[in-house]
């Protein structure tokens, strides 16, 4: 795990004040990496364990009394590694609201400092600041789709499986934020309105295939350059995460080797496309794509193609939280999802309009 984000900048944890002692249920693998704790270590603790004899209890007050002001906010303290010894950062904190406003979660993100305090005062370290705040700010409606998923997977069997799932989503976003920060560093400290698709893509690409791939699984990433709006790069690594993960584990069953090509183009149209197609055991007939998905079939009437359900190479059927969650990432940037079955293998499309 600690290789998949080896340049990730930005520690993040996400936790539950609806559960006992608000714990923490996901840390990126920065998070990691600077505390020194292992995730399976975390996830059910309160944030506190990182506390020790060098944090000053007034820093303690300031982040208990942050999170009782039910906004967002910042504090700068001494924590805690695994190995003991103490470390400067600051603590940025958004909550989480559901669509009725009720508190559903808490988005932590952790920057390490000097011990100095004279360097918070240092023009990077308050660009950085700046920049940092205002992911805080952009995150809210990307953590809202969090929460839905992690809400979706409530209603369903819990296993293993489907947790280990809703950490690579998530992970997917946390590769984003890092990617956004340092889109801003190179913007001289402002986040911007656009950012390019590709580095995020190859990030994404990285990172499942760190944790899911196989040595006789090939992947190939083709990209033309094209930059978009935050918010759609956001969703389409998450398409990415969804299907990479999805012919990882369920598209070369029985097989050892095959490949992966995912291809980003931009049409004549200014229509974007990004297509992720295997070579493996195809969709089984009669798969269905979930309800409200649009088949290329329906679009062209070509019999060589038809709706699938992303799950149906699993095992979660038609009405999956894999297809549900692909189909409410389309529809929130107005793309259409195609599902083709080719020769061999499966092909997975967004289409994501001009507009």
């Amino acid at each position: 795990m600690a290789s998949v984000m080896a340049g990730s900048r930005v520690a993040m944890m996400v936790t539950d004040p609806t559960g006992p002692d608000n714990p923490i249920t996901y840390v990126n693998t920065a998070f990691e990496r600077l505390t020194l704790y292992r995730r399976d270590d975390v996830v059910g603790r309160n944030w506190r364990f990182l506390l020790g004899e060098d944090t000053d209890p007034a820093d303690i007050e300031r982040v208990r009394k942050g999170f009782a002001s039910g906004d967002d906010f910042v504090v700068t303290l001494t924590s805690h590694r695994a190995d003991g010894a103490p470390f400067r950062n600051q603590l940025f904190v958004t909550p989480v609201n559901d669509e009725t406003g009720n508190l559903t979660g808490y988005f932590g993100m952790l920057r390490w400092v000097d011990a100095d305090e004279a360097a918070l005062r240092d023009p990077r370290t308050i660009s950085s600041e700046t920049m940092l705040k205002e992911l805080q700010h952009r995150v809210k409606n990307h953590l809202a789709m969090v929460v839905s998923m992690i809400r979706l997977q409530s209603r369903r069997e819990i296993t293993a499986a489907s947790f280990d799932d809703l950490s690579h989503r998530i992970e997917a976003l946390s590769l984003f934020y890092d990617e956004l920060f340092q889109a801003g560093e190179r913007c001289e400290g402002k986040v911007p309105d656009e950012v390019e698709v590709c580095p995020y893509l190859q990030r994404v690409a990285d990172a499942v295939t760190g944790l899911e791939g196989r040595s006789g699984l090939a992947l190939e990433l083709r990209c033309e350059d094209v930059a978009l709006p935050v918010d759609t790069v956001a969703r389409l690594g998450l398409l990415l995460s969804e299907f990479l993960t999805n012919a990882y584990k369920h598209a070369f069953s029985g097989r050892d080797e095959g490949a992966i090509r995912i291809d980003l183009t931009r049409q004549a149209n200014g229509e974007i496309r990004l297509s992720v197609a295997d070579d493996g055991i195809g969709l089984p007939a009669g798969s269905t794509w979930p309800a409200g998905g649009k088949s290329i079939a329906e679009q062209h009437d070509d019999s060589a193609t038809a709706t699938g359900s992303l799950d149906t190479q699993g095992k979660e059927g038609a009405t999956g939280l894999g297809g549900s969650i692909v189909d409410g990432l389309a529809r929130s940037i107005g793309a259409d999802v195609l599902v083709t079955r080719e020769e061999s293998g499966t092909r997975f499309e967004v289409r994501v309009p001009a507009s």
